[in-house]
Protein backbone atom coordinates (compact mmCIF):
# COMPACT_ATOMS: atom_id res chain seq x y z
CA UNK A 1 0.00 0.00 0.00
CA UNK A 2 1.54 3.35 -0.70
CA UNK A 3 0.73 6.66 1.06
CA UNK A 4 1.44 10.01 -0.58
CA UNK A 5 4.31 11.28 0.49
CA UNK A 6 3.74 14.84 1.89
CA UNK A 7 6.31 17.37 3.20
CA UNK A 8 6.35 18.87 6.69
CA UNK A 9 7.27 22.23 7.33
CA UNK A 10 8.02 23.61 11.16
CA UNK A 11 5.05 24.71 13.27
CA UNK A 12 4.16 26.71 16.52
CA UNK A 13 1.10 26.22 18.20
CA UNK A 14 -1.22 28.85 17.41
CA UNK A 15 -4.17 29.86 18.67
CA UNK A 16 -7.41 30.00 16.61
CA UNK A 17 -8.58 26.58 17.21
CA UNK A 18 -7.68 26.07 20.35
CA UNK A 19 -4.39 24.40 21.83
CA UNK A 20 -3.19 22.39 18.55
CA UNK A 21 -4.19 25.07 16.11
CA UNK A 22 -0.48 25.35 13.93
CA UNK A 23 0.55 28.11 12.47
CA UNK A 24 3.58 28.70 10.95
CA UNK A 25 6.48 30.43 12.84
CA UNK A 26 8.65 32.83 11.46
CA UNK A 27 11.00 34.62 12.82
CA UNK A 28 11.69 38.26 12.50
CA UNK A 29 14.95 38.42 10.41
CA UNK A 30 18.25 39.71 12.75
CA UNK A 31 16.53 38.99 16.08
CA UNK A 32 17.51 35.82 18.13
CA UNK A 33 15.08 34.25 20.38
CA UNK A 34 16.47 34.87 24.03
CA UNK A 35 13.81 32.54 25.71
CA UNK A 36 12.87 29.00 24.94
CA UNK A 37 9.24 28.72 23.75
CA UNK A 38 8.47 25.38 23.84
CA UNK A 39 11.54 23.85 26.25
CA UNK A 40 10.78 21.11 28.75
CA UNK A 41 9.06 21.33 31.79
CA UNK A 42 12.20 20.31 33.84
CA UNK A 43 14.35 23.54 32.16
CA UNK A 44 11.47 25.68 33.19
CA UNK A 45 11.02 24.52 36.43
CA UNK A 46 14.73 25.51 37.32
CA UNK A 47 13.83 29.04 35.35
CA UNK A 48 17.15 27.89 32.35
CA UNK A 49 17.04 27.49 29.28
CA UNK A 50 16.46 24.86 27.12
CA UNK A 51 17.67 23.71 23.85
CA UNK A 52 14.18 22.28 22.64
CA UNK A 53 15.89 19.10 20.97
CA UNK A 54 13.34 16.20 20.96
CA UNK A 55 12.70 13.86 22.35
CA UNK A 56 15.47 14.62 25.04
CA UNK A 57 16.96 17.97 25.94
CA UNK A 58 20.82 18.25 26.19
CA UNK A 59 20.14 19.62 29.89
CA UNK A 60 18.26 16.51 30.79
CA UNK A 61 20.30 14.17 28.83
CA UNK A 62 23.10 15.56 30.77
CA UNK A 63 21.97 15.43 34.24
CA UNK A 64 20.01 11.91 33.63
CA UNK A 65 16.51 13.20 34.03
CA UNK A 66 13.24 12.11 32.20
CA UNK A 67 12.89 14.63 29.82
CA UNK A 68 8.83 16.32 29.48
CA UNK A 69 9.79 18.35 26.27
CA UNK A 70 6.77 18.98 23.45
CA UNK A 71 6.96 16.77 20.29
CA UNK A 72 7.62 18.91 17.29
CA UNK A 73 4.73 20.45 15.43
CA UNK A 74 4.19 19.81 11.82
CA UNK A 75 1.50 20.74 9.30
CA UNK A 76 0.93 18.93 6.32
CA UNK A 77 0.98 20.88 3.23
CA UNK A 78 -2.28 19.73 1.99
CA UNK A 79 -5.89 20.42 2.60
CA UNK A 80 -7.11 18.81 5.36
CA UNK A 81 -10.89 17.64 5.08
CA UNK A 82 -11.98 18.15 8.42
CA UNK A 83 -15.57 19.81 7.30
CA UNK A 84 -16.06 16.45 5.38
CA UNK A 85 -16.32 14.66 8.91
CA UNK A 86 -20.04 14.89 10.05
CA UNK A 87 -21.02 16.58 13.05
CA UNK A 88 -22.89 13.16 14.00
CA UNK A 89 -19.36 11.44 14.44
CA UNK A 90 -18.61 13.80 17.66
CA UNK A 91 -15.41 15.36 16.70
CA UNK A 92 -13.01 16.89 19.10
CA UNK A 93 -10.97 18.75 16.83
CA UNK A 94 -8.52 19.49 19.25
CA UNK A 95 -7.41 15.91 20.20
CA UNK A 96 -8.20 14.36 16.19
CA UNK A 97 -5.89 17.21 15.22
CA UNK A 98 -3.19 16.12 18.08
CA UNK A 99 -3.30 12.42 16.92
CA UNK A 100 -2.77 13.47 13.09
CA UNK A 101 0.02 15.90 14.20
CA UNK A 102 1.70 14.47 16.90
CA UNK A 103 1.15 11.08 18.30
CA UNK A 104 0.61 9.34 14.91
CA UNK A 105 3.97 10.17 14.13
CA UNK A 106 5.78 8.27 16.36
CA UNK A 107 4.33 4.71 15.14
CA UNK A 108 6.19 4.71 12.11
CA UNK A 109 9.34 4.49 10.57
CA UNK A 110 8.62 7.42 8.15
CA UNK A 111 6.06 10.22 9.01
CA UNK A 112 5.70 11.29 5.46
CA UNK A 113 4.09 7.97 4.88
CA UNK A 114 2.08 7.36 7.69
CA UNK A 115 -1.30 5.44 7.22
CA UNK A 116 -2.06 6.33 10.73
CA UNK A 117 -2.29 9.98 10.59
CA UNK A 118 -4.04 12.13 7.53
CA UNK A 119 -5.04 9.13 5.33
CA UNK A 120 -6.73 7.64 8.24
CA UNK A 121 -9.55 10.62 7.96
CA UNK A 122 -11.71 8.44 5.42
CA UNK A 123 -11.96 5.67 7.78
CA UNK A 124 -12.57 7.98 10.96
CA UNK A 125 -15.70 9.38 8.68
CA UNK A 126 -17.07 5.84 8.40
CA UNK A 127 -15.93 4.71 11.99
CA UNK A 128 -16.95 6.50 15.63
CA UNK A 129 -15.24 3.71 17.21
CA UNK A 130 -12.30 4.42 15.67
CA UNK A 131 -12.34 8.37 16.24
CA UNK A 132 -13.41 7.70 20.15
CA UNK A 133 -10.35 5.47 20.71
CA UNK A 134 -7.72 8.27 18.79
CA UNK A 135 -9.73 10.84 20.85
CA UNK A 136 -8.84 8.82 24.08
CA UNK A 137 -5.52 7.55 23.35
CA UNK A 138 -5.04 11.47 22.35
CA UNK A 139 -6.10 13.13 25.50
CA UNK A 140 -4.16 10.93 28.16
CA UNK A 141 -0.68 11.02 25.43
CA UNK A 142 -0.56 15.24 26.15
CA UNK A 143 -0.97 13.95 29.97
CA UNK A 144 1.67 11.56 29.81
CA UNK A 145 -0.42 8.79 30.39
CA UNK A 146 -0.88 9.86 34.08
CA UNK A 147 -1.84 7.08 36.48
CA UNK A 148 -5.47 8.31 37.17
CA UNK A 149 -6.35 8.80 33.43
CA UNK A 150 -8.25 11.88 32.56
CA UNK A 151 -11.81 11.54 32.54
CA UNK A 152 -12.46 13.05 29.07
CA UNK A 153 -10.21 9.72 27.91
CA UNK A 154 -12.53 7.73 29.90
CA UNK A 155 -15.07 8.75 28.33
CA UNK A 156 -13.97 8.43 24.87
CA UNK A 157 -12.79 5.16 25.83
CA UNK A 158 -16.30 3.93 26.99
CA UNK A 159 -17.64 5.63 23.69
CA UNK A 160 -15.10 3.44 21.56
CA UNK A 161 -15.69 0.37 23.20
CA UNK A 162 -19.77 0.81 22.83
CA UNK A 163 -19.24 1.51 18.61
CA UNK A 164 -16.56 -1.26 17.77
CA UNK A 165 -19.38 -3.70 19.49
CA UNK A 166 -22.30 -2.15 17.60
CA UNK A 167 -20.08 -2.17 14.47
CA UNK A 168 -18.56 -5.72 14.67
CA UNK A 169 -22.45 -6.66 14.56
CA UNK A 170 -23.46 -4.62 11.78
CA UNK A 171 -20.33 -5.46 9.55
CA UNK A 172 -19.61 -9.23 10.51
CA UNK A 173 -16.22 -9.14 7.91
CA UNK A 174 -13.48 -7.99 9.90
CA UNK A 175 -11.92 -4.77 8.91
CA UNK A 176 -9.02 -2.40 9.18
CA UNK A 177 -11.47 -0.49 11.30
CA UNK A 178 -12.04 -3.26 13.55
CA UNK A 179 -7.93 -4.18 14.26
CA UNK A 180 -6.66 -0.37 14.46
CA UNK A 181 -9.13 0.36 17.09
CA UNK A 182 -8.46 -3.24 18.82
CA UNK A 183 -4.76 -1.81 18.55
CA UNK A 184 -5.91 1.28 20.12
CA UNK A 185 -8.04 0.30 22.89
CA UNK A 186 -5.07 -1.61 24.11
CA UNK A 187 -2.11 1.20 24.04
CA UNK A 188 -5.02 2.99 26.10
CA UNK A 189 -5.42 0.13 28.83
CA UNK A 190 -1.85 -1.05 28.64
CA UNK A 191 -0.83 2.67 29.43
CA UNK A 192 -2.97 2.55 32.79
CA UNK A 193 -1.14 1.97 36.44
CA UNK A 194 -1.95 -1.84 36.46
CA UNK A 195 1.49 -3.66 35.14
CA UNK A 196 -0.33 -6.73 35.45
CA UNK A 197 -2.27 -6.01 32.42
CA UNK A 198 -1.21 -6.23 28.88
CA UNK A 199 -3.96 -5.81 27.15
CA UNK A 200 -4.53 -9.53 26.43
CA UNK A 201 -8.42 -9.41 25.74
CA UNK A 202 -7.32 -7.47 22.98
CA UNK A 203 -4.40 -9.10 22.17
CA UNK A 204 -7.37 -12.04 21.38
CA UNK A 205 -9.65 -10.01 19.76
CA UNK A 206 -6.89 -8.70 17.48
CA UNK A 207 -5.68 -12.35 16.59
CA UNK A 208 -9.62 -13.27 15.84
CA UNK A 209 -9.80 -10.34 13.38
CA UNK A 210 -6.10 -11.93 11.77
CA UNK A 211 -7.45 -15.19 11.63
CA UNK A 212 -10.83 -13.84 10.07
CA UNK A 213 -8.82 -11.84 7.05
CA UNK A 214 -6.92 -15.21 6.89
CA UNK A 215 -8.92 -17.08 6.40
CA UNK A 216 -9.17 -17.10 2.56
CA UNK A 217 -5.68 -18.32 1.51
CA UNK A 218 -5.89 -17.58 -1.84
CA UNK A 219 -2.95 -15.26 -2.70
CA UNK A 220 -5.51 -12.32 -3.96
CA UNK A 221 -5.89 -12.21 0.47
CA UNK A 222 -2.47 -11.54 0.88
CA UNK A 223 -1.95 -9.17 -2.37
CA UNK A 224 -4.80 -6.96 -0.52
CA UNK A 225 -2.59 -4.10 0.79
CA UNK A 226 -4.98 -3.20 3.50
CA UNK A 227 -4.52 -7.07 4.89
CA UNK A 228 -0.61 -6.42 4.48
CA UNK A 229 -1.05 -3.32 6.91
CA UNK A 230 -2.97 -5.68 8.99
CA UNK A 231 -1.16 -8.66 9.29
CA UNK A 232 1.93 -6.13 9.89
CA UNK A 233 0.06 -4.11 12.62
CA UNK A 234 -0.66 -7.86 14.62
CA UNK A 235 3.17 -9.02 13.54
CA UNK A 236 4.63 -6.50 15.42
CA UNK A 237 2.59 -6.88 18.46
CA UNK A 238 2.47 -10.38 18.43
CA UNK A 239 6.41 -10.26 18.61
CA UNK A 240 6.18 -7.83 21.37
CA UNK A 241 4.11 -9.88 23.77
CA UNK A 242 3.85 -13.44 22.80
CA UNK A 243 6.22 -14.38 25.81
CA UNK A 244 3.75 -12.70 28.23
CA UNK A 245 0.70 -14.96 26.73
CA UNK A 246 0.60 -17.21 29.64
CA UNK A 247 0.89 -21.35 28.59
CA UNK A 248 -1.55 -22.78 30.29
CA UNK A 249 -4.11 -20.12 27.85
CA UNK A 250 -5.90 -21.37 24.74
CA UNK A 251 -3.61 -19.03 21.79
CA UNK A 252 -6.76 -19.36 19.36
CA UNK A 253 -3.42 -18.21 16.70
CA UNK A 254 -3.42 -19.99 13.10
CA UNK A 255 -0.32 -19.88 12.84
CA UNK A 256 0.24 -21.57 9.48
CA UNK A 257 -1.95 -19.16 7.71
CA UNK A 258 -0.27 -16.30 9.32
CA UNK A 259 3.66 -18.05 8.15
CA UNK A 260 1.91 -18.24 4.75
CA UNK A 261 0.72 -15.01 4.49
CA UNK A 262 3.81 -13.56 5.71
CA UNK A 263 6.05 -16.07 3.37
CA UNK A 264 4.09 -14.17 0.15
CA UNK A 265 4.10 -10.88 1.70
CA UNK A 266 7.69 -11.04 0.96
CA UNK A 267 9.59 -7.77 1.42
CA UNK A 268 6.61 -5.69 1.13
CA UNK A 269 7.52 -2.75 2.92
CA UNK A 270 5.75 -2.03 5.93
CA UNK A 271 4.92 1.68 7.40
CA UNK A 272 5.72 0.86 10.88
CA UNK A 273 8.46 -1.22 10.60
CA UNK A 274 9.97 -1.84 6.77
CA UNK A 275 10.76 -5.09 5.16
CA UNK A 276 11.49 -7.46 8.73
CA UNK A 277 7.61 -9.33 8.48
CA UNK A 278 9.71 -13.04 8.29
CA UNK A 279 11.59 -11.66 11.49
CA UNK A 280 8.93 -10.57 13.18
CA UNK A 281 6.91 -13.76 12.86
CA UNK A 282 9.80 -15.42 14.24
CA UNK A 283 10.93 -13.48 17.16
CA UNK A 284 7.13 -14.24 17.68
CA UNK A 285 7.51 -18.04 18.17
CA UNK A 286 10.83 -17.66 20.03
CA UNK A 287 8.82 -15.64 22.39
CA UNK A 288 6.11 -18.26 22.48
CA UNK A 289 9.00 -20.66 22.95
CA UNK A 290 10.86 -19.29 26.04
CA UNK A 291 7.90 -18.76 27.98
CA UNK A 292 6.59 -22.44 27.43
CA UNK A 293 10.32 -23.29 28.39
CA UNK A 294 10.44 -21.00 31.08
CA UNK A 295 7.20 -22.22 32.89
CA UNK A 296 7.81 -26.00 32.09
CA UNK A 297 11.45 -26.75 31.65
CA UNK A 298 11.44 -30.24 31.48
CA UNK A 299 9.42 -29.62 27.59
CA UNK A 300 12.29 -28.50 26.19
CA UNK A 301 12.57 -29.57 22.62
CA UNK A 302 15.69 -29.18 21.27
CA UNK A 303 15.05 -29.91 17.76
CA UNK A 304 12.60 -27.00 17.64
CA UNK A 305 15.54 -24.88 19.23
CA UNK A 306 17.65 -25.55 16.65
CA UNK A 307 15.04 -24.82 14.13
CA UNK A 308 14.75 -21.64 15.45
CA UNK A 309 18.50 -20.63 16.00
CA UNK A 310 18.65 -21.30 12.13
CA UNK A 311 15.69 -19.13 11.13
CA UNK A 312 17.56 -16.31 13.22
CA UNK A 313 20.79 -16.93 12.05
CA UNK A 314 20.03 -17.24 8.93
CA UNK A 315 18.01 -14.20 8.41
CA UNK A 316 18.77 -11.16 5.56
CA UNK A 317 17.37 -8.40 4.15
CA UNK A 318 18.12 -5.87 2.24
CA UNK A 319 16.94 -2.72 4.27
CA UNK A 320 16.56 0.61 2.67
CA UNK A 321 18.92 2.74 4.48
CA UNK A 322 21.64 1.67 7.35
CA UNK A 323 19.69 2.63 10.64
CA UNK A 324 17.05 0.48 9.34
CA UNK A 325 19.79 -2.53 9.21
CA UNK A 326 20.88 -1.31 12.75
CA UNK A 327 17.85 -1.83 14.45
CA UNK A 328 17.11 -5.24 12.16
CA UNK A 329 20.50 -6.61 13.77
CA UNK A 330 19.17 -5.78 17.18
CA UNK A 331 15.93 -7.84 16.62
CA UNK A 332 17.90 -10.79 15.26
CA UNK A 333 20.48 -10.75 17.47
CA UNK A 334 17.78 -10.26 20.60
CA UNK A 335 16.16 -13.38 19.59
CA UNK A 336 19.53 -15.18 19.89
CA UNK A 337 20.11 -13.87 23.33
CA UNK A 338 16.41 -14.33 24.31
CA UNK A 339 16.62 -18.01 22.80
CA UNK A 340 20.37 -18.86 24.48
CA UNK A 341 19.33 -17.13 27.78
CA UNK A 342 16.37 -19.08 27.93
CA UNK A 343 18.04 -22.56 27.44
CA UNK A 344 20.61 -21.59 29.75
CA UNK A 345 17.50 -20.75 32.47
CA UNK A 346 15.92 -24.43 31.51
CA UNK A 347 19.61 -26.21 32.21
CA UNK A 348 19.73 -25.16 36.19
CA UNK A 349 19.54 -27.88 38.14
CA UNK A 350 21.03 -30.48 35.64
CA UNK A 351 24.66 -31.68 35.14
CA UNK A 352 26.90 -29.29 32.42
CA UNK A 353 30.02 -29.12 30.80
CA UNK A 354 31.62 -25.74 32.76
CA UNK A 355 32.84 -25.09 29.66
CA UNK A 356 30.13 -25.25 27.28
CA UNK A 357 28.12 -23.35 29.89
CA UNK A 358 30.75 -20.62 30.08
CA UNK A 359 31.05 -20.46 26.14
CA UNK A 360 27.40 -19.73 25.99
CA UNK A 361 27.47 -17.26 28.44
CA UNK A 362 30.24 -15.46 27.06
CA UNK A 363 28.06 -15.91 23.28
CA UNK A 364 25.04 -14.23 25.13
CA UNK A 365 27.36 -11.50 26.77
CA UNK A 366 28.80 -10.77 23.12
CA UNK A 367 25.85 -10.79 21.20
CA UNK A 368 23.94 -8.57 23.91
CA UNK A 369 26.38 -5.50 23.93
CA UNK A 370 26.37 -5.85 19.84
CA UNK A 371 22.58 -5.55 20.06
CA UNK A 372 23.18 -2.46 22.48
CA UNK A 373 25.48 -0.97 20.16
CA UNK A 374 23.46 -1.46 17.23
CA UNK A 375 20.56 0.79 18.58
CA UNK A 376 22.58 3.15 19.57
CA UNK A 377 23.71 3.36 15.96
CA UNK A 378 20.58 5.07 15.65
CA UNK A 379 20.46 8.35 16.17
CA UNK A 380 18.49 9.49 19.61
CA UNK A 381 16.77 11.91 17.46
CA UNK A 382 15.41 9.04 14.90
CA UNK A 383 11.51 7.67 14.08
CA UNK A 384 12.92 4.82 15.07
CA UNK A 385 13.56 5.06 18.69
CA UNK A 386 10.40 4.40 19.33
CA UNK A 387 10.89 0.53 18.41
CA UNK A 388 13.90 -0.19 20.81
CA UNK A 389 12.25 -1.15 24.38
CA UNK A 390 12.21 -4.90 24.48
CA UNK A 391 15.70 -4.90 23.04
CA UNK A 392 17.00 -2.54 25.37
CA UNK A 393 15.53 -4.43 27.91
CA UNK A 394 15.84 -8.21 27.49
CA UNK A 395 19.95 -7.62 26.16
CA UNK A 396 20.55 -4.30 28.21
CA UNK A 397 19.88 -6.87 31.43
CA UNK A 398 22.93 -9.41 30.39
CA UNK A 399 25.47 -6.16 30.38
CA UNK A 400 27.87 -6.92 32.91
CA UNK A 401 29.48 -4.24 35.71
CA UNK A 402 32.53 -3.45 33.30
CA UNK A 403 30.35 -2.20 30.70
CA UNK A 404 29.23 1.10 32.57
CA UNK A 405 29.17 3.17 29.48
CA UNK A 406 27.06 1.06 27.61
CA UNK A 407 24.78 0.75 30.87
CA UNK A 408 24.59 4.60 30.89
CA UNK A 409 23.48 4.62 27.53
CA UNK A 410 20.61 1.94 28.10
CA UNK A 411 19.29 4.45 30.40
CA UNK A 412 19.33 7.26 28.58
CA UNK A 413 17.61 5.42 25.97
CA UNK A 414 15.12 4.14 27.88
CA UNK A 415 14.63 7.63 29.13
CA UNK A 416 14.67 8.92 25.91
CA UNK A 417 11.93 6.60 24.40
CA UNK A 418 9.35 7.34 27.48
CA UNK A 419 9.90 11.59 26.76
CA UNK A 420 8.96 10.44 22.88
CA UNK A 421 5.72 7.43 23.49
CA UNK A 422 4.99 8.82 27.22
CA UNK A 423 4.29 5.08 28.01
CA UNK A 424 4.56 4.06 31.26
CA UNK A 425 5.88 1.05 30.41
CA UNK A 426 9.48 2.07 29.70
CA UNK A 427 9.80 3.78 32.82
CA UNK A 428 8.97 0.08 34.43
CA UNK A 429 11.48 -1.35 31.73
CA UNK A 430 14.51 0.98 33.44
CA UNK A 431 13.59 0.19 36.93
CA UNK A 432 13.53 -3.56 35.83
CA UNK A 433 16.52 -3.31 34.32
CA UNK A 434 18.62 -1.26 37.57
CA UNK A 435 17.28 -4.14 39.66
CA UNK A 436 18.99 -6.84 37.09
CA UNK A 437 22.00 -5.17 36.92
CA UNK A 438 22.22 -5.01 41.10
CA UNK A 439 21.57 -8.68 40.99
CA UNK A 440 23.95 -9.26 38.69
CA UNK A 441 26.76 -7.58 40.08
CA UNK A 442 25.91 -9.21 43.58
CA UNK A 443 26.61 -12.33 42.05
CA UNK A 444 23.08 -13.68 41.85
CA UNK A 445 21.91 -12.77 37.78
CA UNK A 446 18.74 -12.96 37.43
CA UNK A 447 16.81 -13.85 33.79
CA UNK A 448 14.88 -10.87 32.86
CA UNK A 449 11.86 -12.75 32.02
CA UNK A 450 11.71 -14.61 35.50
CA UNK A 451 12.43 -11.30 36.74
CA UNK A 452 9.47 -9.82 35.56
CA UNK A 453 7.33 -12.60 35.85
CA UNK A 454 8.21 -12.80 39.28
CA UNK A 455 7.19 -9.58 40.05
CA UNK A 456 4.11 -10.03 38.19
CA UNK A 457 4.33 -7.23 35.84
CA UNK A 458 3.54 -7.92 32.15
CA UNK A 459 5.01 -5.28 29.99
CA UNK A 460 4.08 -4.33 26.59
CA UNK A 461 7.17 -3.11 25.46
CA UNK A 462 5.78 -1.55 22.07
Amino acid sequence: MFFPRVLFKQVIVGSSLGPSTQQEHKSPPGRRRNKSKLGCRECKAKRVKCDEAYPTCKRCQRHGLVCSSAPRLTQWQVETPWLSLQPKTHVNPRLLQYWLEKVSQSSVIDPENNPFSFPLLEHIAQSPALLHAIQSVSASHEQYFPAKTPILALEERGKAIACLRKEMNQIQRASYTHLLTIMLLALAQIADSDPKDYGKQHLFGARAVINSMLRDTSTSTTNDPVVRLCLGIYLYWDMCSSFLVDTCEPQDLNLFNISLAVHRMGDWHHPIYGTCSRLLLIIANVGRYCRQVHDMPHNRNQAQEAILEAQLRTWAASPPNPDLGHLYEAFRKHGLVFLYRSRAHAQRGYATDPDVTEAQESLIRQYAEETVRHLLLIPGSSCLLNFQSLPLLAAGSELTESNHFLRDEVRGRLRAIYSLNRLPANLMALQLVEELWDARDSGTPSFWLSHTLQKDWRLLLT
